[in-house]
Parts: structure tokens; C-alpha cells; sequence
């Protein structure tokens, strides 16, 4: 598998160039049912902390246990009704069915050998519909950076849905960016292109990421990787 300066500059400028002409948005319309349950998620949030704050205040924890435990009851069955993990406008976006990867880059049997070929081989093939559509990027010119690189590393435990409901599903269950995005596969870790427009939802996803298995490309290693 190719892994040189010019092989990343090029699978970058294809991924910037794809990107663009899927026309990304960040802030799609949602319906009433799902504001409604944003709001309850909220409601949830705020009613859990009382709780919390109620049993840690009281000194006589007999005397509120019950109501404590009643609270934190409710919190649980509008969490429930509120089904937040669920609500993920994005998660079609930048995942183009006609080069759907061929394997999960998080299957913990996976070695960094055979997440490197799923990555090329997607890569090829969204290299190849950039040819037949006219589209293939000019690769004697540097690539127009109008975005960010993100660095995503499998190989931790990364299954959590935070990060996904933060970034209305920009990022998978298992925090990865979708496979339009997705630029190679170099020690242990995804490089992954992410538009200007869709940094702050990306940003959202990273705060609430506790296994840190995706963060942004330092200005150091993104000269390093890409000599840009």
C-alpha cells in the first residue's frame, strides 16, 4: 500500500473536491417531534441534577431518599421517551452508498494491515467516479484547504453516542467521519477531511468524545503529513 507525501496530498484533494460536490449543509431542518424531544432530553438533564444536588444537600439523606429516587425515576423515562441516540439528521450525509467501505475500520479483529486496504479501496473507487464525472481535482496544485484533517483511531474503545448526537450523526456509533471523508490510513489512525462548514458540529462531537479517539491534525503534523 502506497503511503507517501504525494499519495496523501492526492487521496486529500480528491476527498475536498468529492466533499464539495456533495454540497454538505450543518443545520438541517428538524420536525416538531424532534425538537419536542430535544427539549425533553433537556427537561431530563436538568431534572437528574436536581436530583443530584437535592440527595448531596440534604443531611438527612432518610428523609429525601425517596423523593430522590422518585426524581431520578422520571429523569430515566424522559430520557426514554426522548430517544436521543436516535436523532441524527446527518447520518446519511457524506456517506455515498456507492463506495460504502467494505468492512468497519472499528472491528476489533481487524489489523492495521486490512483497515488500511478498506480505506484504499474506497478511496480508489471515489478516485475513479472523480474521473468518470469530469470532476478529478487538479493535483499540480496544492489542495484548497477549506477545512480541517481530523484523526480518528479505531483501535481505542470508541462506541459511544454522544459524539454522534452532538454532531447530529457527522459521526457514527463508533465516532467514525464519514467514509466520503476519509483520506488514508496511516499508523493506526484514520485521516479524514472535514469541510469548514461542518467543523462546529465536528468540534461538538470531539468535547464529548472521553475515549479521545478523534481529534483535530496540529498545524506540525499537517505540514509533516501533507507538506502543506
Amino acid at each position: 500500500m502506497i503511503d507517501s507525501v504525494e499519495h496523501r496530498r492526492q487521496r486529500l484533494a480528491e476527498a475536498i473536491e468529492w466533499c464539495a460536490l456533495q454540497k454538505p449543509q450543518n443545520n438541517p431542518p428538524e420536525s416538531e417531534d424532534v425538537k419536542r424531544r430535544r427539549a425533553l432530553g433537556e427537561r431530563a438533564a436538568n431534572h437528574a441534577f436536581a436530583a443530584h444536588q437535592l440527595e448531596a444537600a440534604s443531611p438527612f439523606k432518610w428523609v429525601t431518599r425517596g423523593k430522590v429516587r422518585k426524581m431520578k425515576d422520571e429523569a430515566s423515562q424522559m430520557l426514554a421517551e426522548a430517544n436521543l441516540d436516535a436523532i441524527r439528521p446527518l447520518a446519511d450525509q457524506l456517506r455515498s452508498m456507492a463506495f460504502r467501505p467494505a468492512g468497519q475500520l472499528s472491528d476489533a479483529k481487524a489489523g492495521d494491515e486490512e483497515r488500511g486496504a478498506i480505506v484504499e479501496s474506497l478511496c480508489e473507487t471515489r478516485a475513479q467516479l472523480l474521473r468518470e464525472s469530469g470532476s478529478y481535482p487538479d493535483l499540480a496544485t496544492a489542495p484548497v484547504m477549506d477545512g480541517k484533517i481530523l484523526r480518528y483511531t479505531p483501535k481505542k474503545n470508541c462506541a459511544d453516542n454522544s459524539p454522534g448526537y452532538e454532531s447530529k450523526g457527522f459521526f457514527d456509533a463508533n465516532l467514525c467521519p464519514p467514509w466520503d471523508t476519509w483520506i488514508c490510513y496511516a499508523g493506526g489512525e484514520l485521516l479524514a477531511y472535514v469541510p469548514r462548514l461542518l467543523g462546529g458540529i465536528a468540534q461538538r462531537g470531539i468535547e464529548v468524545d472521553t475515549a479521545e479517539c478523534i481529534r483535530w491534525v496540529d498545524r506540525d503534523l499537517l505540514t509533516t503529513l501533507f507538506a502543506i
